[in-house]
Formats: structure tokens, sequence, C-alpha cells
């Protein structure tokens, strides 16, 4: 159907409604298959879906919590963000795991920690940590 972004944007939120009163009729399996139904037809928007929840919780305070975890895309998001947070937090690791091992082989190999320290540009008790 061809919907103006303003008509998309009632249909799903009455459909969210509509889905708050369904909830207590449903298992949530049936929930989860209904809402990602929708999802493929209402072709989520994340920013205009946030403005949905945050009127919805005005009128149905208690329901607000549930609606997010039928959400699929808003788990997909979830999980994606999570992901990239992960993917970062592991380059800095390893970062700091290769510079440490690097650190550990130039000091066995025989240079001073002052001449290690000036050559990875970090202070000398940190060099002298990894002795």
């Amino acid at each position: 159907m061809s919907y103006t972004t303003r008509e998309a944007r009632e249909v799903r939120r009455e459909f969210l409604r509509m889905f708050i009163k369904l909830r207590t009729r449903l298992d949530q399996g049936r929930l989860a298959l209904i809402m990602s139904v929708a999802d493929l037809y209402f072709k989520p928007d994340r920013a205009q879906d946030e403005e949905i929840l945050s009127e919805l919780i005005v009128h149905y305070p208690e329901e607000g919590e549930a609606i997010m975890e039928l959400m699929p895309a808003w788990k997909r998001w979830g999980y994606e963000e999570g992901k990239a947070e992960g993917i970062e937090e592991g380059k800095a690791e390893g970062k700091e795991e290769g510079q440490a091992e690097l650190i550990r082989k130039l000091l066995l190999g025989g240079f001073s920690p002052e001449a290690v320290s000036k050559a990875v540009e970090l202070p000398l008790d940190k060099i002298k940590k990894l002795m």
C-alpha cells in the first residue's frame, strides 16, 4: 500500500496500540510471529518507532517493556549495537595486548626500558610494569 509518511506512522502506532490489547490473549510465539510479519510490512524506522513507543508508554506505561521485547527490529538494532561495541572493545584489547607483547619482546631483546618507552611513546612506569 502507498501511505504517506504521516499515514504510515499513524498505522504503525495504531497497530502497536491494538497489539498491546491483543498481548494478553496470545502466547509469546504467536505475538513474535505477528510482530515479525508487521515489521516486514511496515519497514521499521528506528527514530519513528522510538517516538511511537514513547507515546504508547505515556498511555500504557506497564506495557512499554513488553512491546520492546516483542519488536524484532528493536532486538536486531540492539544486537547490532552490542556487536559493534564488542568489536570496538575487542580491537582496543587486541591493540593493548599486541603492544604489551611488542614491549616484552623489545625488553627481552636487550633494549633498555627508556629506549622502549621512547619508541612506543608510553610512560616509563608502564614499561617497567611489563618487565
